[in-house]
């Protein structure tokens, strides 16, 4: 029996890295500016906060921090959403295009670079839209969708 056990352990170490389709219907938050630490993040900083239902993770969670250094730099900007069962995906944005003003509207590009559980090593890459409807300057909510690919 122990070694039919091992064995089982071993298939499921083997298991294959698949590319999967990836999409967000709507997630919808809240986010927030806020001045910088002068030493982490020098200038302004952004918390962004939202829920919804995620492919391959069912009902989930987000969280987005952001930190520019300057006015007119977009920064270093990070992501973790967390899954239904608690499995993290992490990612960072790599590029970002303004479509709309009234309300503010943008597509940008997400890459996924690991997590934890089943996502640990996952990797791909997501195109999302997000519409920012402005509460006052520094606070307001959003809605964000788009589809992607993503491989674990």
């Amino acid at each position: 029996m122990i070694n039919d056990d091992q064995e089982v352990y071993n298939l499921k170490a083997k298991k294959k890295t698949v590319e999967r389709p990836f999409k967000i219907k709507k997630i919808e938050g809240t986010y927030s500016f806020f001045g910088g630490d002068g030493v982490s993040c020098s200038a302004l900083a952004l918390n962004a906060i939202g829920e919804g239902t995620i492919t391959h993770l069912g009902r989930s969670t987000m969280f987005e921090e952001w930190c520019s250094n300057a006015p007119d730099d977009l920064g270093t900007r990070s992501i973790t959403i967390t899954a239904a069962n608690g499995d993290e995906l992490r990612g960072y944005h790599s590029t970002i295009q303004f479509i709309g003003s009234n309300p503010t509207t943008f597509v940008e590009t997400l890459n996924f670079d690991g997590g934890t559980g089943r996502f640990k090593n996952a990797t791909g890459v997501f195109i999302e839209t997000v519409v920012v409807f402005e509460d006052d300057q520094s606070t307001g909510t959003f809605v964000m969708s788009g589809e992607g690919t993503i491989k674990y």
